[in-house]
């Protein structure tokens, strides 16, 4: 890249940058190999506000909206095109698709200022036909939703970030240990989440529903008597705690009828949990048969069935998954996925 500085915009408008440390690790990495990085963020702040990551590592600038009270995807801020003139990247990347900051920025940058993607959940942008490159989630959805890139070689998947410290040895737990059969995590309050499908499930089973959000008591309230023995509620968690109740579990099952690959199952498969979805949600990155299952909704129940009462199934499935996420994930598999993009930004 003729211009060695690269900005990473998180088109979401939020103060913490707890989210985005794949991001983070991406810059750290690419900044090794001798790139300029810096992250760029909205925030609901009256000034930009300066700060590292990572031990100082990476630079990050947060950059008030011109209309805070929007939803995230419409907002806009004078302060961060000004903010990118300044840096004046070769190359920007933007985190999500669908949000009205992403061309509203690159059409105050000069000309000739390259971009492209970090998919989020959203697979299109008005910026897509003019993007350098893509980092998607998984193979599946880059194949299918941003094929001229992946024909040309210019999509890659982009690892999740987690700990694995955090995440423990990833042995699947001993039936007789679980805390739970099924965990889901997730908000409340978005109806795509689609917690309401867990709930006769637990008309057999131990329901786990980690996540708070303005929509949980409402939700509790409406979980017929004949169920509620059956399920917990721990409300929104610090992520060891989320760790510590997925090691619990025997069983993820995602219930989301719009996702990409949500960092929670990744989490969950580190822990040695499988992984039931919806395959017309997410279509790759858990290994179908191998470390989980993806199905139907009308399957839904039949897969759940069939997966806790074959308890040796279950524990192949759960090692599956921890070495899946072993050799895909992480770190290590961030920083190779940034040797990538500067093969092909170089």
């Amino acid at each position: 890249m003729s211009n060695a500085r690269l900005a990473i915009v998180m088109s979401h408008a939020q103060r913490s940058m707890g989210g985005a440390m794949r991001e983070a690790v991406l810059a750290r990495a690419l900044a090794t190999q001798g790139l300029e990085v810096r992250l760029f963020r909205l925030h609901g702040g009256e000034a930009v506000e300066e700060e590292t990551v990572l031990d100082g590592a990476v630079p990050a600038s947060f950059c008030p909206s011109d209309n805070p009270e929007d939803i995230p995807h419409r907002q806009v801020s004078a302060a961060l095109k000004a903010a990118l003139r300044d840096f004046a990247p070769g190359l920007v990347l933007y985190k999500g698709l669908g949000y009205r900051v992403n061309a509203d920025t690159q059409a105050a940058l000069e000309a000739g200022t390259r971009c492209g993607f970090i998919v989020g959940g959203g697979v299109t942008d008005p910026l897509l036909p003019a993007a350098s490159l893509v980092l998607g989630e998984y193979r599946e959805q880059l194949r299918e939703h941003f094929m001229p890139l992946w024909r040309a070689g210019r999509a890659l998947v982009l690892p999740k970030y987690l700990d694995m410290a955090e995440a423990g040895a990833g042995t699947p737990v001993a039936l007789e240990d679980a805390a739970c059969d099924i965990i889901n995590v997730g908000n409340f309050g978005d109806d795509r989440k689609n917690q309401a499908a867990l709930v006769p499930l637990a008309a057999r089973h131990r329901v786990t529903l980690v996540g708070g959000g303005t929509g949980l008591r409402a939700f509790r309230q409406r979980v017929p008597g004949r169920f509620r023995a059956r399920m917990t509620f721990t409300g929104r968690l610090p992520q060891p705690g989320v760790f510590a109740a997925l090691r619990g579990a025997r069983l993820m099952v995602h219930t989301s009828t719009m996702d990409g690959l949500p960092r929670a199952t990744v989490e969950a498969m580190a822990c040695g949990v499988p992984v039931i979805a919806y395959r017309s949600t997410i279509k790759g990155g858990i290994p179908h048969g191998g470390a989980g299952l993806l199905v139907s909704e009308a399957a839904l129940p039949h897969a759940v069935e069939m997966v806790l009462a074959d308890d040796e199934l279950r524990i192949r499935m759960g090692r599956n998954a921890r070495r899946h996420v072993e050799k895909h994930h992480g770190v290590p598999a961030i920083e190779a996925a940034a040797a990538e993009v500067l093969r092909l930004i170089g």
